[in-house]
């Protein structure tokens, strides 16, 4: 009887201490030109409260990627903050309660470009402890971005890999943003240059050794080991986060991306991209594939019905501004779908030109869109 209390309350340790809980597992890749996301469904945030930490793994992220938290209703960021961000390495979103009531309802897509998602995780806020490290005095950043707040190097001693650095601010303005710098007025890395700053401040996590090394090295003892500085906020206090959360093994609750295939030739998509009954789904194909098409050309879209969805139906749009219809016409061209494939022709210059110069945007709702190839006449 004492062997099976014991394992039980082994059992319920793990649990209690297991708390970084899966609720996406990759890979699904962002490509180029904010064509790729993926939407992270509302159920999982039922009983997440505000402070609670959304990550993001990710690995293959180009000098150049940025990230994106957005709102199906309107795609703009959940948050201002979170708009469009570098990416290198994993990162994360705090939840508010505004942000909260966004996804609980219609869940969240994580887009942007030129990095591959392997996992998303919710954690629970308390599990980030924080110890104020710097108090000031309080910096005002300016416009010109001249000013700054000086850290010296026994601020940062606590700081290892894995653990963010939290900006306390206030004054907070349209367009706030900080950048973090070395002793030498270079940016940590590129990530750490224009982060944006909202009401709560913002939060920069180390991801690999590189921006910490240089932190260590400038900064023994007194010496500066760190600028912060920015524009449209005042800095008050900086904090140093660590996360003391296990991670949990059961994906029993967590999403999958859909398989990823690689493309053949001729192949434009194979995957599986739901395009769900509430207009929140789309598909952005680049201008590249078409520039030596011809008005003999046509692409062709395999897809699968969505079960309980009265009026299945497909649109082209012009990947550009308003997403007007692909063809020029003022109102939008629609598709019914029956199962068969579609078929768009390139006959129409107007559609061949918007081709060419912005490429293609496919929206809709009530299918799962499978394959697209494009066949050109020989």
């Amino acid at each position: 009887m004492k062997k099976i209390l014991l394992l039980l309350l082994c059992c319920l340790s793990c649990a209690l201490h297991a708390t970084e809980r899966t609720i996406l597992l990759g890979p699904k890749t962002i490509g180029a030109g904010w064509k790729d996301n993926i939407l992270v469904e509302g159920r999982h945030f039922l009983t997440a409260k505000a402070g609670d930490v959304v990550t993001v793994y990710n690995d293959q992220a180009k000098r150049t990627a940025q990230g994106a938290f957005q709102d199906p209703k309107d795609w703009q960021g959940v948050a201002p903050e979170y708009g469009c961000f570098n990416v290198d390495g994993p990162f994360r979103m705090v939840l508010t309660d505004e942000i909260l009531s966004k996804i609980r309802e219609r869940g969240f897509f994580i887009a942007g470009h030129d990095y591959r998602i392997l996992r998303v995780t919710l954690t629970p806020g308390e599990e980030f402890v924080e110890t104020i490290v710097w108090k000031g005095p309080s910096v005002q950043m300016k416009p010109d971005w001249s000013a700054s707040a000086e850290l010296p190097g026994r601020c940062l001693k606590p700081l290892q890999v894995g653990d963010g650095l939290r900006l306390h601010v206030s004054r907070v303005g349209d367009g706030a943003a900080a950048k973090l710098m070395d002793f030498t007025w270079n940016v940590l890395e590129p990530a750490t240059d224009g982060i944006p700053v909202g009401q709560d401040g913002c939060t920069y996590y180390i991801n690999d050794d590189a921006p910490l090394l240089k932190l260590q090295l400038s900064g023994m003892n007194d010496n500066v080991a760190m600028r912060i500085g920015g524009t449209g906020f005042r800095l008050d206090k900086v904090g140093i986060v660590q996360c003391t959360a296990e991670r949990s093994e059961d994906l029993s609750q967590a999403q999958r991306a859909p398989k990823e295939y690689k493309l053949e030739p001729g192949e434009l998509f194979h995957g599986e991209k739901v395009f769900p009954d509430d207009w929140s789904g789309n598909l952005r194909l680049t201008a590249e594939p078409f520039q030596e098409c011809t008005e003999n050309d046509v692409i062709i879209l395999s897809y699968d019905l969505l079960p309980d969805c009265a009026t299945p139906q497909m649109s082209f749009r012009e990947n550009r501004g308003k997403w007007h219809d692909i063809t020029g016409a003022e109102e939008p061209v629609w598709y019914k779908l029956d199962g068969n494939d579609v078929v768009l022709t390139f006959d129409n210059p107007v559609l061949l030109d918007h081709l060419k110069m912005s490429g293609l945007v496919v929206t809709g709702l009530g299918f799962t869109l499978k394959r697209i190839e494009l066949i050109t006449a020989q």
